[in-house]
C-alpha cells in the first residue's frame, strides 16, 4: 500500500469557551480566515507549501521583521518536540512560519506558509497552532489544530524503554525540570533535591530541607513547580504540609534559586488549607493561562468539599503572588470571589493541561468506589460526598472517567506529545499507587478512555508522571524506601 498522510485542520473554539482568558486587549487580536486544502503525502515525504490565513482583528498593525510587532504562526505552548522530525525550514523549532506580508493593518489578512515532513509511522498526530506576537502575547482569539493520519508506514505504537535515573530516594513526590537541564525532586519527608541533569546518575548539586515540614501519612513536602519565567527570575513553588502559627496547614510557598539553593521568598497561600495525614492533595501546576493551579484534598472531612467558604476539597487557581484572578468564579453559596475554581473533590493528586485546548484535567481518589478523571471548568461542583461518579441530570459535574465499583488509587498525570509517541501522542498517562502501574488514557471530547496498562508491578507504587523537555515521560515511585525516578522513552519501530 502506498503510504500517505492526511492533514485535517479545524477551527479551535474560542478560548473563552474552554475557560481560558482571551488575548490581552492591547490591540493584538486575530481571527481564522482560511487554509489550504488537505494535502495527501507519502509517509516521510515533504509537503507542498501549506498556507493558513488570519485576519488582523485588533487595533495594532503586524509588521514583518520588527520585533514585538511581527506575527508568527507558533506551536501552542512552544512545543518543540515536533521540530526534529516535522520541521522543514521553520524559522525556529516552535514557529512554523512568519507573516508573508510586510504590513498587515487592522482588518487586513495575513498568510502563513510552511512545509512539513510527514511522519513515517502509522497513526494519528496533532499539532496545535496559533498566531503569536513574540515578546508580547499569544493571539488567543482563535487557532487551528492539525490532525495527521499516516498509513502505509511503520507501526504507530511506540516501544517504551524504562531507565532508572535516580535511586535511593524516600517517597519522591514530584519533580520539575529547569531550562538549563537541572532536575528538581521533592521527597515527602521535606527534602528538595537538585540534580545537575536528568540523565542517569547525575550529580546531586544540593539538598535543602524545607522549614517547618510535618510529614505524616500523605502529608509533607509534596509538589514542586517552576515559574514560567524561571530562566530569568529563578522562582519556584512548593505545596507543603507545615506547622505554622500553631496549626498544621498546607501551604503554597515561593522560593528563589540562589545558585543551586532555593531560598524562601514569600507565601503564595499561607492560611486556609488544612493539612491531614490522608486526603491531602497538594499538586501544583502552572496552566497555559499563566495561573497557578492547586489541588487540595478534603483532609479527611468530606463535608469540607461542599463548603464553598473553605479551601479543602477543591481545586484552587491563583496568580503567582497568591492574589485572586479577576476571572475566577464566584462559587454557589460563597460570599464572593476566592481562590476556589472547582469544588466537590475528595483527594485530587493529579493535574495536567491538555496540549492545544489548554483544558485542565484533574485526577482524584474515590473512597471505596469511583476514582475519577475530571475536566475542570469554572464553578464546577463534582459532587463529593453527595454523589460519586456520574450524576447524570442531578446537577453535579460528571467525570470524564470513573473506576466504577472499585478503586485503583490514581495519582500524578501528564499528557505526552511529539512524533516519537506515534499514535499515542496526545494521550494522558496516569500513575497508579494501589495497582502499581501506569495507565494510558485517550481523550475523546469530554470522555477519557482507558487503554494500555504499563509497567504492571515493575517498580511498585507510582506517584508522579511528568513529561520531560526531551519528550520522555518521567515517573517517581512511592514505596517508602529505595524509591526511584524512572525515565520512559518512546521509540517508533
Amino acid at each position: 500500500m502506498t503510504g500517505r498522510v492526511i492533514l485535517v485542520a479545524a477551527l479551535v473554539a474560542s478560548t473563552l469557551a474552554l475557560g481560558r482568558p482571551a488575548a490581552a486587549s492591547h490591540g493584538w487580536h486575530s481571527r481564522w480566515v482560511s487554509q489550504s486544502a488537505w494535502p495527501t503525502l507519502q509517509a516521510g515525504a515533504v509537503s507542498e507549501p501549506y498556507t493558513v490565513a488570519f485576519r488582523n482583528t485588533g487595533t495594532r498593525s503586524w509588521v514583518r521583521g520588527i520585533e514585538g510587532e511581527q506575527a508568527s504562526l507558533g506551536i501552542v505552548a512552544d512545543d518543540r518536540s515536533f521540530a526534529s522530525s516535522w520541521a522543514v525550514e521553520w524559522p525556529t523549532p516552535d514557529r512554523v512560519a512568519i507573516q508573508r506580508e510586510p504590513l498587515v493593518s487592522p482588518g487586513e489578512t495575513a498568510s502563513f506558509t510552511f512545509r512539513f515532513r510527514a511522519p513515517s509511522a502509522n497513526g494519528t498526530y496533532r499539532i496545535d497552532l496559533r498566531p503569536v506576537i513574540d515578546g508580547v502575547t499569544w493571539l488567543e482569539d482563535e487557532g487551528v489544530f492539525l490532525h495527521v493520519a499516516v498509513t502505509g508506514g511503520t507501526s504507530g505504537i511506540p516501544t517504551l524503554s524504562d531507565t532508572v535515573v535516580q535511586s535511593g530516594l524516600q517517597i519522591p513526590w514530584d519533580l520539575a525540570f529547569a531550562p538549563d537541564g537541572r532536575m528538581l525532586v521533592t521527597e515527602r519527608k521535606g527534602d528538595l533535591r537538585v540534580y545537575a541533569t536528568r540523565e542517569p546518575g547525575a550529580a546531586l548539586l544540593s539538598t535543602t530541607r524545607i522549614g517547618g515540614v510535618r510529614a505524616e501519612g500523605e502529608a509533607g513536602l509534596m509538589s514542586v513547580e517552576l515559574d514560567p519565567a524561571f530562566a530569568s527570575n529563578g522562582l519556584l513553588y512548593v505545596c507543603v504540609s507545615v506547622t505554622d502559627e500553631g496549626e498544621w496547614r498546607n501551604q503554597v510557598r515561593r522560593y528563589r534559586m540562589q545558585g543551586n539553593t532555593p531560598v524562601f521568598d514569600s507565601y503564595v497561600i499561607r492560611r486556609g488549607m488544612v493539612a491531614a495525614s490522608n486526603h491531602d492533595g497538594c499538586r501544583i501546576r502552572f496552566g497555559p493561562d499563566g495561573k497557578l493551579w492547586v489541588t487540595m484534598g478534603d483532609a479527611g472531612s468530606p463535608s469540607r468539599a461542599q463548603d464553598p467558604s473553605l479551601l479543602n476539597g477543591k481545586v484552587l487557581r491563583v496568580n503567582s503572588d497568591g492574589s485572586i484572578p479577576s476571572d475566577n468564579p464566584v462559587m454557589a453559596g460563597a460570599a464572593g470571589r476566592t481562590a476556589v475554581y472547582t469544588m466537590g473533590d475528595r483527594n485530587p493528586q493529579g493535574l495536567a493541561f491538555q496540549p492545544g485546548t489548554g483544558a485542565a484535567f484533574e485526577v482524584e481518589h474515590g473512597d471505596s468506589t469511583h476514582d475519577e478523571i475530571n475536566i475542570l471548568f469554572a464553578g464546577a461542583n463534582f459532587g463529593y460526598p453527595n454523589t460519586r461518579g456520574s450524576d447524570g441530570p442531578g446537577g453535579y459535574a460528571d467525570p470524564a472517567w470513573s473506576s466504577g465499583d472499585t478503586v485503583i488509587a490514581p495519582s500524578g498525570a501528564d499528557f505526552v506529545t511529539g512524533s516519537a509517541w506515534g499514535s499515542w501522542s496526545g494521550s494522558l498517562f496516569v500513575a497508579q499507587l494501589r495497582e502499581t502501574d501506569l495507565r494510558r488514557f485517550e481523550i475523546a471530547g469530554a470522555t477519557a478512555i482507558q487503554r494500555e496498562v504499563l509497567l504492571n508491578g515493575t517498580y511498585g507504587r507510582l506517584r508522579t508522571a511528568r513529561l520531560g523537555p526531551d519528550g520522555a515521560l518521567y515517573l517517581t515511585t512511592s514505596n517508602g524506601s529505595g524509591d526511584r525516578v524512572i525515565r520512559l522513552t518512546p521509540t517508533l519501530p
